[in-house]
């Protein structure tokens, strides 16, 4: 764990931070997270990661109250004092104390900066494994801290040795539980539009794409699993994620698909260039 965090305000040891016991967070699993990682020391798109943590608090009734660049001076200093080469950033607005144990009263807010782990590079020329599981994430275009779903899942995801969770509901295929969800229909790109978290690395990839594809955002429907050439995902912390298993369905070839490696390049070059 990182040796610095920052909590409301102050960047102290990690090992003398604490919340309350009638924090929202740990008593109603109230407040949103964002999370952001660097390249070459530097974190890449934290303008975007700071506005959408200032939406995710806003759609479930919180608040910022630390301007942008208090912010970004917080992650830049974390990050040399916890002497990061490469850094996984997370942002965490909880409803704070809470003297009637469910009304807000003055949020929580902490940063934790620690090293960033990379995915096997075996997933990247493999590709990986996704299982199912029919869930609709409450508030799904905010960042929520409640992943009760999530966690209670990992024992069966390792289990099946998948990299994630794909989400369905009623028929159509949502998101992961920790990323978004991405198929090509021969040369055409098509992703879930709604119920969804509008994922910065996806914005992104579809923005990439756009210039080599034609692009489309609609409701998919599980049926259409078995149509799709080609499969990948996006996160963060996973970039543009190949994968050629949902379950027990091998997706094309069972390959890495040319278009997908294609999208894993551009995308590389995307973030050498920023």
């Amino acid at each position: 764990m990182s040796t610095y965090c920052y909590l409301n305000g102050k960047i102290i040891p990690f090992r003398k931070a604490s919340l309350k016991l009638n924090d929202l967070g740990v008593l109603r699993g109230y407040g949103v997270f964002d999370y952001l990682r660097t390249y070459h020391g530097k974190p890449l798109q934290l303008e975007d990661n700071l506005k959408r943590f200032r939406s995710s608090a806003k759609l479930i009734g919180l608040s910022v109250r630390y301007p942008k660049a208090s912010l970004e001076r917080a992650i830049s200093t974390l990050i040399k004092k916890n002497r990061l080469k490469e850094a996984s950033v997370r942002m965490v607005l909880t409803g704070g104390p809470s003297s009637d144990f469910l009304t807000p009263e003055k949020p929580t807010l902490f940063i934790l900066a620690t090293p960033f782990k990379p995915l096997p590079g075996r997933l990247y020329k493999k590709g990986g494994k996704l299982i199912t599981y029919e869930h609709l994430r409450q508030f799904p275009e905010a960042k929520s801290i409640n992943y009760i779903t999530a966690v209670k899942l990992q024992k069966r995801r390792r289990a099946e040795k998948a990299i994630d969770i794909l989400y369905t509901y009623r028929s159509k295929i949502l998101e992961c539980s920790v990323s978004n969800f991405f198929m090509f229909i021969g040369n055409t790109l098509v992703t879930p539009k709604q119920d969804i978290l509008n994922g910065i690395t996806r914005r992104t990839v579809m923005k990439l794409a756009s210039k080599h594809f034609a692009v489309i955002e609609r409701a998919i429907r599980v049926a259409e699993l078995s149509h799709a050439s080609e499969m990948f995902i996006t996160a963060a912390n996973k970039m543009v994620l190949p994968i050629v298993q949902i379950d027990d369905e091998i997706i094309g070839t069972g390959k890495v698909g040319k278009n997908t490696r294609q999208l894993m390049q551009i995308f590389a070059e995307f973030v050498e260039k920023n």
